[in-house]
């Protein structure tokens, strides 16, 4: 065999790399409850993939980028939530979880009532973090809180951090769609 036909087995040995190795998908998302809006963005291998800047107006979500702003229905009883939700169900055992930060900006106007918000919700964050923890034991957590002692502010913020390999999103994706139609 000369080097030229070894070389053809490079193809499918980068085919199988990059269905194997794994994805590193960062979400951002934050919401401030003040003005009902929030920002969600997708970033794959730090490059941005999308942003949308959202509202919540009753039962619909109004969306809006650099380019469009449409208008989106909620309907839980249709059959692309349907697939969605088993999609999730199937793909939440395959990610790897690598880091989860919240942060949060909390102010009411009264020290006395901040501080004790501000640690109930700590308290509560820290539950959740050991919850998922004993599940992706190695996942890295992080809480940063601000207070605004004499502002009227909610604010929330958070990065999360997972990988995952391109095989297992397509295979749960199929997988999902065919169970969902058989039903």
């Amino acid at each position: 065999m000369n080097w030229q036909t070894s070389l053809y087995y490079l193809i499918p040995m980068v085919v199988i790399l990059v269905l194997v190795l794994p994805v590193f998908v960062e979400v951002r998302g934050s919401y401030n409850t003040v003005f009902n809006k929030g920002v969600i963005s997708l970033f794959v291998f730090k490059k941005q993939i999308f942003y949308y800047i959202f509202s919540v107006k009753g039962r619909y979500i109004e969306l809006q980028n650099k380019d469009e702003t449409k208008l989106q229905k909620l309907e839980f009883a249709s059959e692309k939530f349907a697939v969605v939700e088993k999609f999730m169900e199937e793909i939440k055992e395959k990610i790897k979880l690598k880091k989860l930060y919240v942060f949060y900006n909390i102010g009411v106007g009264d020290a006395f009532f901040n501080a004790m918000i501000c640690g109930c919700l700590n308290e509560v964050l820290r539950q959740v973090f050991v919850r998922i923890k004993n599940k992706k034991p190695t996942a890295s957590f992080g809480i940063f809180d601000t207070v605004s002692y004499n502002a009227n502010v909610c604010e929330f913020a958070v990065c999360g951090q997972v990988s995952i390999s391109f095989f297992d999103v397509v295979y749960s994706f199929i997988y999902s769609v065919i169970i969902t139609k058989r039903r």
